[in-house]
This record gives C-alpha cells, structure tokens and sequence, in this order.
C-alpha cells in the first residue's frame, strides 16, 4: 500500500517519481514536448476555438484539476494501495492562475471528493503564471445558446435531449466516454438527432481523456471510475466559461437513482455511488460561487422517477424508436464473459430501472433493447448470486417501504447529507417511493406474464 501526492506541472516534460518517507510524490507534466496540453485538454481548446468558444482561466484550471483526479482515480489500484481494498489516500496538488479564489476552497473540493469516491482526498493549490487562455479576435461575439447539458448516451440525457429539442432549444451537448462502447452509443444518438431534428443539431462538445497504463510508477489500474462524473462536470464549466446567453449546467438524471438510497444493510459505502446526489451538485455550486464564476448545476428532473421522465416525453414515439441505442447498464462490459457482445444485462440497478421505466412509460409496448438475461424468473431465481442479487435487493427495498410508507422520509437520508426546507425533502421521499413502487410494477406484471406463459405451455 502506498499513499501518492500528484503535483500537476506546466514546465516540467516527463513524469517524475520520488518516494518520500509516507508517501510517493509524481510530478505529471500538463504539456507535451510541442507545448500543447495533454490529457486532451489542448485538443478540446482548440474545439471550442472552432466553434468560437473561449474558456477562460478559472475554466482551463478546473478542468485541469478534474483531469489530475481522474488521473489518480483510475491508475491508483484500491487492490494495491488501500488498507480495506477501497480507501486510498490521495494529495492533489494543481497550479491555478488566481490563486487568491481556490486557497479557501481546497477544504470543500476535499470534502466533495472524499462523499464522491469513498477515498480520502487533499486538495492544494499553488500559483500559475502562464496565462493559458486566449481571447476571441475581432471582438467576435461567442455563440449563444438557450441550454447546456450533460449527454452521456444514456436513457435520461437521451430524454432531456429529446425535450429540448423538441422546445426548438439550441443545445449544446457535453459528453465524456471513456471507451467505445459508450462513444459508438453516443455517435449512434446523434445521428439521429440529425435526421429528426435537421434544423436543430446540437452543438456537440466530447472529451476523449485516457492516459498511459504505467502513468503514474507502481499505480496500477483501477475500473471503478467514481470520479468520471467529476470530469464530466468540470468539461461543462469548462466550456460555459467562454459561453454567453446560458448559466445553468444541467445534469439530468432520474431521482431514484441521483439519491441512490441503499436498497439493503450491504449496499452502502463503496457499494453506493453519489455521481448525481443532491449534496455532491450542491458542493459544485459552492465551489462556483467561491470563485466568482456566475454558472450553476442543476438536475432538471431530480423529482421524477425514470418511468416519469420516459412518460412525460415531449416525443414518446421517437423516443421509443432509438431508445435501444442509449446505455443504461452500470458494466455492459459483462456480457463478455457469457461469450456475448457488450450489452445490456438486464439485472444490475440501473438495468432493473430502466426496464421498470419502459414499462411504465409504455406499458403494451415491448422494450427493444437487448438484455443479456431478459427473464426476470430467471434472475428471481439466481437470487443468492450476482445475477440476482440486485433484484432480490429491490424487494427488499420495496418491501419495507410498502409496510412503512413513513420511512422513505428517513431512508433518502442514508445515501448522504440533503441540503433543503421540508418540502423539497418530502418530495425527495416521494420519488424514491414511487421509484420502487415502479419497480414493483415491472417485477409483479412480468413475473405474472411468464407464470401465465409457462402454465399454457
């Protein structure tokens, strides 16, 4: 196990590493030998620069700083260098242009981190001379736009998408992927966006950020990306900093899952993500106003249930007809072991969602997507193993709020702390019970089908 202090560094050209007495210290160079930024920070410069896009140094550092701790996120193995296989202990150190702005806020984007990953983070800063942005020529005018969000190629951004456009919203769409299973997803969404919505084609802003294996001397790999939505984000400031006309980064994502109220006693802590939750979104805006940037994140439907969001859709038909290009499953990676090509699979969380959404939004009609396991006897069965342990889960979940509705006000606090008065936070309890109640109605109405099936046979 070892503890590891990144220093991001604009001067210095290769990686250095020196062990010190309780910890490693890595020096990671944020330019290349031609000077460009790396980590595909230039390249999304210089994609903004084509669209008349500058962002602006508070911009360029959060982002920089998003980039050092996914760096560390994903090639400090939890295996190798924690004391319980997931707790590390990580020091990030960034140079920011005004440093003046991120000194009295390195405690919150420490706290934000460690609710964020389970890790335990510290966050310094030190002075960037370098001015690394660039101003418009010709006092041009940026392009305006009436809404930013974040489009990660899954079913709830696939539905906000949809929603503004068909509002005739110009949208400028963030994404990140980091492999190309989810890219080819995304590219697929587009596509017919462009064919629906010919007149309306979303500004299309993606990051393409991975490093090299043996990036940081004895890190290691490590799969479980809780800070991706941290990356996310930061590439959406990052570009609305040289935006004009719009100042709310919105972040759609369905209330049951953005709270993610552990289902039993076993899923907490690692078990647990907090990519969405209303504290983590909250600490991002903070963090804003801590540095005078005048922008904000939101999660447009925080009090809607999945099935909601897809019930309420401005386009249902069409939404119906592409939805099987959008990604749901929490790891489509899977379907590999089973000899299979990556998909859906059918019994994770968010695969179990979404499948209760399209019933519900629906109902007669079939969901297209292919699932790796579509039978949910099937999974009902396999409830003392992976396949169904999420389902069983679920029941239980659902169980215990159906005998004691009073509970969801106390449950959706599990997950993490609720900034808000009274009636934001019995909405929130009102989401998580109709999301399970949701869930509920998908497993009785298919259990029901297939019992019914199986006696006609």
């Amino acid at each position: 196990m070892n503890k590891y202090l990144l220093v991001g560094d604009y001067d210095c050209k290769e990686v250095v590493s020196t062990k010190k007495e309780d910890y490693i210290e890595v020096i990671i160079p944020f330019t290349g030998n031609d000077n460009s930024l790396r980590f595909g920070i230039g390249h999304a410069l210089e994609k903004l620069k084509e669209n008349g896009l500058y962002p602006t140094e508070e911009g360029i550092d959060i982002l920089s700083l998003a980039s050092l701790i996914y760096l560390a996120d994903t090639r400090i193995s939890r295996s190798l260098h924690s004391q319980d296989s997931w707790t590390r202990e990580i020091a990030i150190e960034i140079p920011v242009f005004h440093l003046e702005k991120w000194v009295p806020l390195g405690e919150l984007f420490t706290r934000k981190l460690n609710f964020l990953t389970g890790d335990r983070w510290i966050i310094s800063f030190k002075k960037r001379d370098k001015e690394l942005s660039e101003k418009p020529k010709d006092d041009a005018k940026p392009p305006e736009f009436d809404a930013v969000t974040l489009f990660s190629g899954g079913m709830d951004s696939l539905i906000s998408t949809i929603n503004h456009l068909e509002n005739h919203n110009k949208i400028a769409l963030i994404s990140h992927a980091g492999d190309g299973y989810t890219k080819n997803a995304q590219s697929k969404l587009l596509s017919c966006f462009g064919e629906k919505y010919p007149d309306l084609y979303p500004l299309y802003l993606d990051l393409w950020m991975v490093f090299d294996k043996n990036i940081i001397p004895g890190g290691g790999i490590e799969n479980s990306t809780r800070s991706r939505s941290f990356l996310f984000i930061a590439f959406g400031i990052f570009a609305m900093s040289g935006m004009k006309g719009v100042s709310t980064l919105e972040v759609p994502e369905n209330g049951l899952i953005a709270l993610n109220v552990p289902l039993d006693e076993l899923r907490i802590g690692s078990h647990s993500t907090r990519t969405t939750h209303p504290f983590y979104l909250e600490s991002w805006n903070r963090a804003l106003n801590g540095l005078g940037i005048n922008l904000s994140v939101l999660n447009p439907y925080w009090n809607k249930t999945k099935g909601e969001m897809a019930d309420e859709c401005l386009n249902k038909e069409f939404l119906l007809q592409v939805i099987q290009d959008s990604i749901s499953c929490s790891s489509p990676h899977k379907a590999r072991w089973s000899g299979s090509a990556p998909q859906h699979c059918g019994y994770c969380v968010p695969c179990i969602i979404r499948r209760a959404a399209m019933n519900k939004a629906f109902r007669e009609e079939k969901d297209c997507t292919p699932y790796l396991i579509d039978s949910v006897s099937e999974i009902i069965a396999n409830h003392a193993k992976g396949k169904g342990v999420q389902l069983r889960s679920f029941q239980i979940a659902i169980k215990k709020i159906k005998e004691q509705p009073q509970l969801a006000k106390i449950l959706i606090h599990k997950s993490g702390p609720l900034p808000g008065d009274s009636a934001y936070l019995q909405e929130l309890s009102e989401v998580y019970r109709r999301g399970l109640l949701e869930v509920d109605n998908f497993i009785i109405k298919n259990s029901e089908s297939e019992r019914q099936t199986q006696e006609s046979v």
